[in-house]
């Protein structure tokens, strides 16, 4: 699994620029305040696509997660929420459809 680091893009906090990282998910949960960690998802047509889970480590509420504007590592474009937060903590599933498309 691959763990993103993410930088804020705007002075209000809610867009943010992410980036690969080398760090393992126990160095993210320490030091990062905000990380994206990668899965490997099935689409509805069965082709292995890339997901994102939001880390967070201040609780955010649904709504404020929902406001977070995140662009995608690999091609910059915005992602797309497609699954609920599990926790405070554990913030929203993503999806790029720019990179889903291809």
């Amino acid at each position: 699994m691959a763990i993103y680091e993410m930088r804020k893009a705007d002075k209000a906090g809610t867009v943010f620029t992410t980036k690969d990282t080398y760090y393992n998910k126990e160095y993210a949960e320490q030091y990062m305040p905000m990380y994206l960690e990668g899965h490997i998802g099935v689409d509805e047509n069965g082709r292995h696509r890339n997901r994102y889970r939001l880390h967070s480590e201040k609780p955010f509420t649904i709504e404020a997660a929902l406001a977070l504007d995140i662009n995608c590592p690999k091609c910059g474009s915005r992602r797309k929420q497609i699954g609920r937060c599990l926790n405070a903590h554990d913030l929203g599933l993503y999806k790029c459809p720019a990179c889903d498309k291809n």
